[in-house]
């Protein structure tokens, strides 16, 4: 591998610090926007690259480029593109924002090329100590669930903390491809470790009691924070939480089936039927990302393979579609509209924004032809190969479920009486566009992004 593509990524991550630096100094939004948006387009490149060329190599003994974080470069890139764009208009300062994305990027790409534990560890609070400023420094209105998810954040990587400790006594290393080749400890810290580690991630993924807080903050938090949240830092734990369940708990196949599985039940039905009775359209978007990360611990279920590729094709799946659908609520919730009823006759104020809002919607549900129904069959699939039929069969009642409001909140787009139009800004109609072409494209032809997920798979799959 030529040195220009092995330093490529820590000098990235060294001009995300300055790009963040450089709004402090110049307070200039157009310019953080442009530098923003251009690091993140660099950056979905390399991924491209590393992921096409199936490059594996370690930088500077913290990060290993292989697949999988091949993978999740790309996923957070086009995630953080999104978000930037939205934020743009959503945000009318974005100066601020413009200053801690990237660092909380920083933090998402950490995670994603992490060879060691602790790289994790520090990751997540680079990536979670800026969320959580910018949620404070929206103003007070905004302390409530900044305070949550400090509290929440700080609970769960002291849980992370000691999951590691019980285990890493009998290493001296962090390293989490030399974990898989040994025995860390007892059977008992073993099984105590992975509940934990299931505890403490589980939290920031929305799993299942853990997500209780997740309603809140998603929709305390400002317009421009809440796809972030939903799309990019639940989405760094489940990356954190696969890679380390899957190689540092290798041994232990038949405790993960049973934890992931019971996880998976209990989320999908909290999720779906908590979401049924919602009347804030934010709240009940809050409570479908919860049954979603439900419908992604169906394939890690299965510990193989095909489960894993599954999971990763709905991770990166949701993350788009989260992300579009936080930032048309968030964009209509500044013109007045939070509530199932107000979005009655929407479709006579901005035909766009309802036709994207619906796509989005269909997908999540499973409808053919659009990349949710790519992705659920195949972790559906998935687990009906690894034998875990009545898994899959709860997974189609809950999409089934999960129908009825969605389709109650398409069905007050479509009807009602007309009203006065609204504009849309053009970032958040450029974010609306590519959500829309992006579940389109890749629900008619998924072939690109399950090449790249199952590379990912196997890459992982290897290292154990």
């Amino acid at each position: 591998m030529p040195i220009i593509t092995n330093f490529a990524i820590p000098t990235l991550l060294v001009l995300l610090i300055v790009s963040g630096l450089g709004s402090v100094l110049y307070k200039n939004k157009r310019l953080s926007f442009g530098i923003n948006s251009a690091l993140f387009a660099i950056m979905l490149s390399f991924g491209l690259y590393y992921s096409a060329t199936g490059a594996s190599f370690n930088v500077f003994s913290l990060y290993h480029i292989y697949p999988f974080s091949s993978f999740a470069i790309i996923l957070f890139s086009v995630s953080m593109l999104l978000v930037n764009f939205a934020a743009y208009s959503l945000d009318k300062s974005y100066v601020k924002f413009g200053m801690l994305l990237p660092i909380i990027s920083i933090g998402a790409f950490s995670v994603a090329m992490a060879s060691s534990l602790l790289t994790i560890i520090i990751s997540i609070e680079i990536m979670t100590i800026p969320t959580i400023l910018l949620i404070a420094m929206c103003g007070k209105a905004f302390a409530e669930p900044a305070t949550k998810l400090f509290l929440l954040s700080a609970i769960s990587i002291a849980t992370l903390a000691f999951s590691i400790a019980l285990i890493f006594p009998y290493d001296s290393t962090l390293s989490i491809a030399q974990a898989s080749s040994g025995t860390l400890g007892s059977q008992y810290f073993m099984v105590l470790s992975l509940i934990l580690l299931v505890a403490s991630l589980g939290t920031e993924a929305a799993l299942f009691p853990f997500d209780l807080w997740i309603p809140d903050v998603y929709q305390g938090s400002p317009n421009a924070i809440s796809p972030m949240l939903a799309g990019i830092n639940k989405k760094v734990a489940f990356i954190a939480l696969i890679e380390i369940s899957f190689i540092v708990f290798a041994g232990m196949k038949h405790d993960i089936v049973s934890i992931f599985e019971v996880l998976a039940v209990l989320t999908m039905f909290f999720g779906n039927l908590v979401a049924l009775v919602q009347k804030n359209v934010k709240r009940m978007f809050a409570y479908s990302s919860i049954s979603q990360a439900g419908y992604i611990l169906v394939g890690l279920a299965s510990v193989s393979a095909f489960g894993l590729e599954a999971s990763l094709f709905q991770i990166f799946a949701h993350s788009i579609m989260i992300i579009g659908a936080f930032v048309i609520v968030g964009f209509l919730a500044m013109e007045g509209l939070n509530t199932l009823e107000d979005y009655k006759g929407l479709s006579h104020k901005n035909r766009f924004s309802s036709f994207s809002l619906a796509i989005i919607m269909l997908s999540m549900a499973g409808i053919p032809g659009l990349i949710g129904f790519v992705g659920k069959f195949l972790l559906f699939s998935s687990a009906i190969s690894s034998g875990l039929i009545a898994l899959a069969f709860i997974g189609i009642i809950n999409s089934f479920i999960s129908i009825y409001y969605y389709g109650k909140l398409i069905s007050n787009i479509y009807s009602g009486t007309p009203h006065k139009a609204i504009s849309i800004p053009r970032s958040v109609f450029v974010v609306m566009l590519a959500v829309v072409i992006i579940i389109i494209a890749l629900g008619i032809y998924p072939a690109p992004l399950m090449a790249i997920a199952s590379r990912a798979s196997v890459s992982l799959f290897g290292i154990i």
